[in-house]
């Protein structure tokens, strides 16, 4: 895999050592990793050991903000095989929907599978043995385990068995285990243990703050993203998200702090210069949100939230003709129709004459 000036977005926890050998991977070939997603990610890969990020569906997320825009997404097996150049085993050619039968899973579902190397997909299309795995992961949710679950189990499976024939059970007691030809084998589920933050690496405290922040422990999540900016000096994501959960606890001064501090670490992060202008803006300093809000545009013309956002800033400080042609620009990037009846009603105002007094919409 040629990484050379790539962005790649390393999610999760991975397995011991990885993550830092992907990163000597990635960067000695002039690429760059980040802890998220971002909007300049070029690839996401997600750890092998993130099962927890699964239950609370910000994994999920991840994943679905990938797909909508176009940011292939590797499981951590599936990308150590690229680093080192691994021949690719059978090519996916087998229709999901034959796969998986008249049971189905959704979309969500399946790329989280994937995003785990349980099963291997191109488009709708999987391998031929990746059909037993999305089977047994219909049948273990139709027992009523959850995602997090299914995937925990299949992940131990496929580490404790990954050769002979065997198949997942639950026992009458509801334990997963394995079904060999000559009896059972105990399968263990992935254990959650009391984070001793104390001793806990980045990832450990990483994560803890991602699943407090997906279950609305806000003070929690940013105490813990604040470790890790604190822990890590050279990461702008901690910071950033650490931002994220201060403007949504309307601390927006500390928030702007936060968004600063993401960009002293890294000044093409371009969603906390956007973050940075919303920051500003809550606290009443509109010129230097604007501000932010060009450099923005400069940065990446197409980014259709920053120019609706600054036209709208225009509009409230009265330049009219710059207000018109930002909200011009902003409907020729094909927005959603709603979004688009505001813009155009803004060009209505924009272009009435001085005596109508228009007012922002």
């Amino acid at each position: 895999m040629d990484l050379g000036g790539r962005s790649v977005a390393l999610y999760g926890r991975f397995s011991p050592g990885a993550r830092e050998r992907f990163r000597v991977a990635i960067t000695s070939n002039s690429g760059e990793i980040a802890r998220d997603l971002t909007r300049r990610s070029d690839l996401l890969v997600v750890g092998a050991l993130a099962a927890r990020l699964v239950a609370s569906g910000a994994l999920a997320l991840r994943l679905r903000a990938a797909r909508g825009r176009g940011v292939p997404v590797q499981g951590e097996l599936a990308f150590a095989a690229s680093v080192a150049a691994t021949p690719p085993g059978e090519p996916p050619t087998l229709p999901l929907s034959a796969a998986l039968g008249p049971a189905s899973l959704s979309c969500d579902d399946v790329d989280v599978l994937a995003a785990f190397d349980l099963v291997t997909l191109a488009g709708d299309r999987c391998r031929f043995g990746d059909a037993g795995v999305l089977r047994t992961a219909v049948d273990l949710m139709s027992r009523g385990r959850s995602l997090a679950d299914v995937v925990s189990i299949l992940v131990r499976a496929r580490d404790l068995a990954p050769v002979g024939r065997h198949r997942i059970v639950l026992t009458g007691a509801g334990e997963a285990a394995l079904a060999w030809d000559d009896g059972l084998t105990t399968l263990e589920g992935q254990g959650v243990l009391a984070l001793d933050e104390a001793h806990a690496g980045v990832d450990d405290l990483f994560e803890a703050a991602t699943l407090a922040e997906a279950e609305g422990d806000l003070e929690s999540a940013a105490r813990l993203y604040d470790m890790c900016a604190r822990a890590d000096r050279r990461d702008a994501i901690a910071p950033y998200n650490l931002a994220n959960v201060r403007m949504a606890q309307g601390a927006h001064a500390e928030a702007a702090l936060g968004y600063q501090t993401a960009l002293a670490r890294d000044s093409r992060l371009i969603e906390a210069r956007y973050n940075l202008a919303q920051a500003l803006d809550a606290a009443g300093k509109t010129d230097s949100a604007a501000a932010e809000l060009t450099r923005v545009l400069d940065d990446d013309p197409g980014y259709a939230d920053a120019l609706f956002n600054l036209a709208q800033l225009r509009m409230k400080a009265g330049a009219m003709s710059d207000a018109k042609a930002l909200y011009v620009r902003y409907l020729a990037l094909g927005p959603p129709e709603d979004w688009a009846a505001k813009a155009r009603k803004a060009i209505l105002l924009c272009s009435a004459p001085p005596s109508s007094a228009p007012t922002p919409a």
